[in-house]
């Protein structure tokens, strides 16, 4: 056999070697870097609890949860609007005399144990404060706090009159606005005792705002 043929088959072997030592470490690599990453959560054998945590961990970011979306609507067919309200809130009729049905009432109270709305009819000759709304609400209450509030998506700030005993985390306040679109006019206020309740006067003031808030004039 010639030199040249000797030297080219030593060539050809070295370059198979070489190309064999290439590939070898490129499939380890591909190997580690396999192992290494986070595998994919099995949903097909996760129970039901797993599988809604994990969904509610992948919309936590995109999603802005609704805490009124499970409340319940009423709709007024005399003063012609709609509100929304908590579950747990009592719906009353205060017009004297007393509607045939309460989704004719004048004069509708909204509340829980710790905040109230009252939406009733345009205060007037023939229809005074008392029959709906407390005595002196609506006044011009210098003197009292000052509250700010949506109803059918406008901004309102209002006067009110605001009692405590914070020793005993007693509050109370109560203020009144008269929506824009003149059918109604909105007492509300909360009551609470962050002593001895369940709720603070911050989460009963966002509450009663929400109620407010929702207030909307029915075509």
């Amino acid at each position: 056999m010639s030199y040249k043929k000797v030297l080219l088959i030593v060539l050809a072997v070295i370059v198979l070697l070489a190309l064999g030592i290439y590939i070898g470490f490129k499939l380890h690599g591909n190997k580690n870097t396999a192992d290494n990453a986070p595998a994919a959560p099995d949903t097909a054998t996760m129970t039901k609890t797993e599988t809604d945590a994990l969904t509610e961990t992948d919309t936590t970011e995109s999603q802005t949860t609704n805490t009124t979306t499970d409340w319940l609507t009423y709709s007024n067919f005399t003063l012609s609007y709609l509100v929304q309200y908590p579950k747990d809130a009592k719906l009353e009729d205060l017009s004297d005399p007393a509607a045939a049905d309460i989704k004719e009432s004048p004069c509708l109270k909204i509340s829980n144990d710790n905040f109230y709305v009252l939406i009733g009819k345009v205060i007037s000759d023939d229809n005074p404060p008392g029959l709906c709304f407390r005595t002196g609400v609506g006044a011009d209450w210098t003197n009292g706090p000052s509250d700010t509030v949506t109803a059918a998506g406008m901004e309102y700030t209002a006067n009110g009159m605001h009692t405590e005993a914070a020793s005993a985390g007693y509050y109370k306040d109560f203020f009144m606005i008269s929506p824009v679109d003149g059918r109604v006019k909105i007492e509300y206020g909360t009551s609470v005792n962050e002593k001895y309740g369940t709720i603070t006067k911050a989460q009963a003031k966002d509450l009663v705002h929400k109620v407010v808030a929702s207030y909307t004039p029915a075509e």
